[in-house]
């Protein structure tokens, strides 16, 4: 028998986007069971366009909450065996459902799947659909899908279908989280559930102007990235813990104290793209003395290297005293000389655009901190240990 899908659209004050939206939904070539539509409160005509669309809906309405308060509400409304949330501005693609669904059919030890996207513009002069690619997409050739949405999210609710038995496990959607909800959800899943992933376009994300987030914390697109980084860092504060090292371990294939060692590594690069420099710093020292007579693997260095390469910039860590500190690892041995040269190696890429784009202040800060990390002695003929990374981690990895 097909599992069933369930559909959830929570909207507010989408009532221009939503047949779109809907009538997408209503089209795909493996039929969804239901269409859930939560109406957030909204102040314009939402519910007479969705009352003019016929099909599988079932339409509610609330106080406006937020969107985690409408999610959490509408899930236990959800009949389906897969839930499938999508964002009331977007427009899925035909064979989304069919994707999405087959992926968790034919893999039954995934509770996640996910795809791509395609970015699109309406043009106001001639209504026509201007698409792009995805903003973010990880070379998903090397690595567990875990790792990559540790480092940054790339696939979106949209194109992203769930287990019902899964949200049940992880628990609700953050309502005290104003905005990355989806990104916290994700994190969350994925660090239980094994994550099957396809790289075809499965939905057109609406880019568009105006405010962004719950009523009652909404900001500017153009304000959207400082917003964003304290919205990061406020969901991967709580992973800190809530994620154990062991599940970072299960990411590498090597002896136990190297596994220790990249484990480490990894960590500090995930807090170090969130620019959380404190935490990542923690995790650089401890990875340095878990083996520091032993260089880096080639698998260690390129961790070290992604970690300059957030999408929030690197700012926090060319501060003087953060530099000086991350500076004297080296002091500690070999390992500490590779990660200091592999951070400032990764920060190069930075220096040239700050330059290219005339931002001399910023490209001395960054130069300075390349020089400083730079000073130590490479680890010379000396030859490198082997650590592999796992594409895929080990079932056992998510009982913790």
């Amino acid at each position: 028998m097909t599992s069933s899908i369930s559909v959830i659209v929570p909207t507010f004050n989408r009532a221009q986007f939503l047949p779109d939206a809907l009538s997408s939904l209503l089209a795909q070539s493996r039929p969804v069971a239901e269409i859930i539509v939560w109406d957030d409160g909204s102040t314009d005509d939402t519910e007479t366009v969705v009352q003019g669309i016929t099909g599988p809906i079932r339409y509610f309405q609330a106080e406006n909450g937020g969107k985690s308060r409408a999610l959490n509400a509408a899930i236990e409304q959800a009949q389906g065996d897969y839930i499938w949330i999508c964002d009331d501005d977007d427009i899925a693609l035909p064979d989304a459902a069919k994707t999405l669904g087959g992926l968790l059919d034919s893999t039954p030890a995934a509770g996640v799947a996910g795809g791509s996207y395609r970015r699109f513009r309406t043009d106001p002069d001639t209504g026509a659909r201007i698409e792009t690619g995805p903003g973010y997409w990880p070379d998903l050739s090397t690595g567990s899908p875990l790792r990559h949405l540790l480092e940054d999210i790339f696939i979106f609710q949209n194109a992203t279908m769930v287990r019902r038995a899964c949200y049940d496990a992880v628990g609700p959607f953050r309502e005290d989280l104003p905005r990355s909800i989806d990104y916290d959800m994700i994190v969350r899943l994925a660090a239980r559930f094994p994550v099957a992933l396809t790289e075809d376009a499965l939905f057109l994300q609406r880019k568009h102007d105006g405010v962004r987030g719950p009523a009652g914390a909404q900001h500017a697109a153009a304000k959207s990235d400082d917003v964003w980084k304290q919205a990061d860092r406020a969901v991967f504060a709580p992973f800190r813990d809530a994620i154990p090292l062991s599940l970072y371990r299960a990411m590498f294939d090597a002896d136990a104290p190297l596994a220790e060692r990249a484990a480490l590594l990894q960590r500090a690069n995930v807090y170090a793209r969130r620019t959380d420099w404190d935490a990542a710093l923690d995790d650089f020292r401890a990875a340095v003395q878990a083996c520091p007579d032993l260089p880096l693997s080639d698998t260690e260095l390129a961790i070290c290297r992604r970690a300059m390469a957030g999408k929030h910039g690197c700012a926090e860590a060319y501060e003087p005293d953060m530099r000086r500190k991350l500076a004297a690892l080296p002091q500690q041995g070999p390992a500490g000389a590779d990660v200091t040269r592999a951070l400032a190696r990764g920060t190069a890429w930075r220096f040239k655009v700050a330059l290219r784009e005339r931002k001399l202040a910023q490209a001395a800060r960054i130069a300075r901190f390349c020089a400083a990390l730079s000073r130590s002695r490479p680890a010379g003929d000396t030859a490198r240990p082997t650590v592999t990374e796992r594409d895929l981690l080990p079932e056992q990895a998510y009982a913790y």
